[in-house]
Order: structure tokens, then sequence, then C-alpha cells
């Protein structure tokens, strides 16, 4: 039988664990509103964006894929390309698009210096990561203890990660960022996936402009991961969360609104993947050998390698594309990681053991870096 101090510890641990979740849905699920920060900062026009391109033959684009930590591995792979041609990213790239983890390096590529140039490199981001990524992946002891580590809430706190975030955006807002910028979202809210964009069409455009820490911060917000933080903008809530279980890869998307808006013009389009979805397989023998047991394997692992198949196929077809349309060029760089890299882990084995991948995926993907190189 199980002892009344037991049962009477139990019945404290539920009312506190019951008073932290409704304090942790009222901090971060009540919006706090941003018109006073954002005023009456507008977006880009996509007339200005053409103005802008119009002397250039051909328009880059960067796409960077989540995988949490992962993230710096293409942040090697692009360091090294800022050494070999002495420039930023910012300096290289037309338009900038990342989901979920990727959506913080390509907002920090966009940002401008006021010098009229951009303010981080690759090599700042990539520096700054491992440190980061403590600030990031944390939360205080308590919420570990009353959340049963992540059991019944998120299992991270966003506090450390909207510092990361300001320490890069402040309150910037979309439209005074001196870079391109496309980054997708699922709203909770409105129960749509959102595609948002640093510029506005010149017709019927709904969307605001937001403040790039929070549109980052939802994008790189996964279930389970972290909280969404509920803002409001023109009197409209929105609440963000990663689309990664969606669209863990917005190319498609990326070409067909940069090919609407450059019809004529040439595109470059160059996917840095980091080995998170490499190496997915289906274990069919799981399936069909272990009854129930492998069913319930099969509907824990089908969003990631649902995303894995949506992926391949868009990558597929954008490949078929260039074949036909002279006027698309793709390049894709990704290797199979040979031991498994955690995304949230931030031991220093699990960092060692990201920064040797990435060293080995740039060598494996050395001839396709070279041809960006030269092309850029």
């Amino acid at each position: 039988m199980l002892s009344s101090g037991f049962i009477i510890g139990c019945i404290i641990y539920s009312i506190m664990a019951v008073i932290y979740l409704n304090f942790l849905s009222k901090k971060y699920l009540n919006p706090k509103p941003k018109d006073s920060i954002i005023g009456n900062k507008e977006l880009k026009s996509d007339d200005k964006l053409i103005a802008e391109c119009k002397d250039k033959d051909a328009i880059n684009i960067l796409i960077l894929g989540g995988g949490g930590v992962r993230g710096l591995i293409p942040l090697y792979i692009l360091s090294y390309i800022e050494k070999i041609t002495g420039k930023k990213v910012g300096e290289l790239f037309d338009v900038f698009a990342g989901s979920s983890t990727g959506s913080i390096s390509v907002g920090g590529f966009a940002v401008g210096d006021e010098n009229g140039g951009y303010k981080f490199s690759a090599q700042d981001i990539f520096d700054a990561y491992e440190s980061n990524a403590h600030k990031i992946f944390t939360a205080p002891w308590y919420h570990q203890w009353l959340t049963m580590f992540g059991f019944f809430a998120p299992r991270y706190t966003p506090d450390g990660k909207m510092k990361v975030l300001e320490s890069y955006f402040d309150n910037l807002t979309l439209g005074e960022l001196k870079g391109n910028l496309l980054i997708p979202v699922y709203n909770l809210e409105t129960q749509h996936l959102e595609i948002v964009k640093s510029w506005k069409t010149s017709k019927n455009n709904l969307q605001p402009n937001y403040l790039v820490k929070d549109l980052v911060n939802g994008a790189s917000s996964p279930p389970m991961m972290f909280p969404p933080m509920a803002f409001s903008v023109n009197d409209k809530i929105n609440m963000f969360i990663d689309p990664a279980v969606l669209i863990n890869n917005p190319i498609l998307h990326v070409l067909l609104y940069v090919k609407s808006v450059f019809p004529e013009k040439r595109i470059n389009l160059v996917l840095i993947g980091n080995g998170s979805t490499a190496s997915l397989k289906y274990n069919y023998k799981n399936l069909f050998s272990f009854g129930l047991y492998g069913f319930y394997q099969y509907l824990f692992n089908a969003p990631a390698l649902s995303s894995k198949l949506y992926i391949e196929f868009i990558e597929e077809y954008v490949q078929n594309v260039q074949n036909i349309d002279r006027q698309v060029n793709f390049f894709r760089i990704n290797s199979v990681p040979d031991v498994e890299l955690s995304v949230s882990s931030i031991s220093r084995k699990n960092f060692t053991q990201i920064k040797k991948f990435a060293q080995r995926m740039l060598s494996e993907n050395m001839a396709t870096v070279n041809k960006i190189i030269n092309l850029l």
C-alpha cells in the first residue's frame, strides 16, 4: 500500500504543477501588443525590390532548413565561402529563406549596419553559436521539475532564446532589414501555414510589418521544445510555431515567390543542409514483425519521415525544373552523418561531433561549393 506521505507529496506536487502551468499560460499565451514599437514603419514594396535588383543578371537565393544545434553546420560552409570570396553572406545573396533554426541565421544575414553594409557575417554567427545554444536550450530547474522534464509542457522556456534574438535584431522590423527575407511559420491563431516576407505586393497585401525577433522566435519554436509566444499587430493576434512538420524546407515556396517578382531573371538557388533528415529511413521490418509495437513506431516517426519525403520530392522537382528552365540553377549541399548528431544537446561531445561532420560535409561537397563561389 502507498504511504500517506507519498500520497500527500503527489497531491502537493500536482497542485504546484497546475499553478505553474497556469503561470506559463498567462506569461506566454496572453498576447503582447507590438503596435507602439512598430509605429508607422512599413514593409518594402515589391517595386522597390525590383528596382534594387534591376542591374543584376541573376537573383541569388540562400535557403537553410531546420535542425536545432545542427544549424552550426551550414554556418561552417558559409564561413568558408566568405573566406574565399572576401565578402559577407549578405553581399553574396539577394534573398534569404530559412525554417526553424535556419531562420535565426538567415535573419542575422539580412541585418544591415550603420554604414550601409551587413552587420553579421556567417563567421560572426558561427563563433557565437555554441555560447548562444547554451542560452537557448535551457530552463530553470523548477521548470524541469514541475513539467516532469518536458512531459507536461515544452521542455525549454523561450526567455534565453529571446535574449539571443534581441542581441541580433533588437526592435528591428522586417521592413527595416537590408536583405530580403522569407520565413515560413504556422500560425496557431489562424490555423494556417504562412510564408512571411520582408516585402509587400503592390496589390492586396495583408501581411503586417512584424518585429523580426517575434517572427524568428515563432519560426524556431517547435512544439514540445518551446512554448509559443502570443503577440498582436493591428489588433490581430498571432501565435507562431515552427512549421517543420509541415515544411522543413521552403525551397518550392521561395522559387515561386521570387519567380513571380523576377520572371525574366536567372534564379540561383543554394540549399545547404545539415544531415538532419538524410539518414532517416522507413524500418518496414518493425512494422510487420512486431504488430502494434511496430505500428506505434511508424506513427512516432511518420512526421519526420513525411517531411523527409516531401523535401526529397521538392528537391527532385526543382532539379528537374533547372533541366527544363535554363533560367534556374539549383545547388544542394548535404551529407549523411556517420554518428548520431543531437538537435538539442549542448554537450561538448555533441558539438565536437557536429563540427567534425561540418568539416567532412565541406570536403565531400567541395566541387559544388567551388561552383557556387564561381557563380557568386
